[in-house]
């Protein structure tokens, strides 16, 4: 079977993220209750960890973005997908705390380098026509790996250790991927115009995207740290965080593989403001259902489908600003992303030991659904596509 260009970058950017995102950044929640009972660790210094672990990937995407500029999306993309499998290496040998946290963070840091390189390698190299779907494709690597870590928690039952093996496993699969899809020598941005200056990067056009993504990560950051934990907590059995987390990338990924096709029809504008209402409603449910496993698993599925779509939505949103230099402007995008993922789990930490947890939940839905009222300029809003 021969695959089209952007089916070749899409899927290898799809198990890029499967790699670093879902199981480095994103799995993290599914192994709380876990790391609570083997280290003896409280929810606020997990917080921290996972805090810790956003830093490392915000420094990462700032690195990622230079290395990006210089070499090609090929270094950066192979050198995050290593990293994870150093990570998950690290976790699953860890044998107190100390190591435990050089692992969270080594493998949450490897996100840095896996996501923005697809933006040059998609404008780059696929054919306009296919570009959104490339886009959402590399996207639903989150949540079709988020459903890969829930099947793989669920079969190892106990065997923690050995599922954090798996993972570096899968790290090195996709790093040789990357290898051989993605060329050395495209360096992104176009020759002979000089560095970009700061009001290129931060201007009326950009300020708006940036606030959304900030507004939705902070929001994200909470629910992917503690919304298993949360469940669970209220009663249920400890198979509902893979079971939620599973429910999460089946929906995300069922949905989100079309965000191109959503955009292409409907625009940009409308399907994301639904998307973060979405998210919103998804911590509505946890609240208002503690202890079913109905809501649970519901609340899990929305906001798979809102968190997927909606990041989809947004990376097309910022390849329409920074159109010509794809992967700069959407490091900074990813640094205010980063920065929100950093915010979110301390913050529901701190909130849920002072508050208790369905305050916790409450205040960091907020984020999500005041930024779905901030639309894109008009000029920077993209138009659905005529039918062919």
């Amino acid at each position: 079977m021969r695959f089209s260009e952007g089916s070749r970058v899409g899927l290898a950017g799809l198990l890029a993220l499967v790699a670093t995102y879902a199981l480095g950044r994103q799995a993290f929640g599914l192994f709380v209750p876990r790391f609570r009972e083997e280290f003896g660790l409280s929810l606020e210094v997990l917080g921290f960890y996972a805090s810790g672990a956003q830093a490392g990937y915000l420094v990462a995407t700032v690195v990622t973005g230079i290395v990006t500029a210089r070499y090609g999306p090929r270094v950066p993309v192979v050198a995050g997908c290593l990293l994870l499998a150093v990570g998950a290496a690290t976790i699953a040998s860890a044998p107190g705390p100390g190591l435990l946290a050089v692992g969270v963070i080594a493998a949450g840091t490897s996100a840095g380098g896996a996501w923005a390189p697809f933006s040059d390698a998609i404008a780059y190299r696929v054919p306009t026509e296919e570009t959104r779907r490339a886009l959402s494709l590399v996207n639903a690597g989150s949540p079709v790996g988020l459903v890969i870590a829930s099947a793989i928690v669920l079969t190892a039952e106990d065997l923690w250790r050995t599922v954090w093996s798996a993972f570096a496993a899968i790290g090195l699969v996709a790093a040789v991927t990357a290898w051989s899809v993605l060329e050395p020598g495209h360096a992104g941005g176009v020759s002979g115009v000089r560095r970009p200056q700061l009001r290129w990067f931060i201007n009326l056009r950009s300020l708006r995207m940036l606030t959304v993504a900030l507004g939705i990560s902070i929001t994200c950051g909470a629910y992917f740290a503690y919304a298993p934990v949360t469940a669970q907590d209220a009663g249920l059995a400890s198979w509902i965080g893979p079971g939620m987390w599973a429910s999460l990338g089946i929906a995300g990924a069922a949905v989100g593989t079309f965000g191109g096709s959503i955009a292409n029809r409907y625009g940009v504008r409308r399907p994301l403001a639904v998307m973060l209402v979405l998210i919103g409603i998804s911590f509505v449910i946890l609240v208002t259902a503690p202890g079913s496993v109905v809501g649970a698993l519901g609340s899990a599925g929305l906001f798979g489908v809102g968190f997927t779509t909606g990041f989809a939505l947004l990376v097309m949103w910022s390849q329409h600003v920074y159109r010509d230099r794809p992967s700069t402007g959407f490091t900074l995008a990813i640094v205010f992303i980063a920065t929100g993922f950093i915010i979110g789990p301390t913050l529901f930490g701190i909130l849920t030991t002072r508050l208790g947890g369905n305050a916790a939940l409450l205040v960091t839905a907020i984020p999500a659904l005041l930024v779905a009222l901030i639309p894109p300029r008009p000029e920077n809003r993209l138009k659905p596509l005529a039918p062919r």
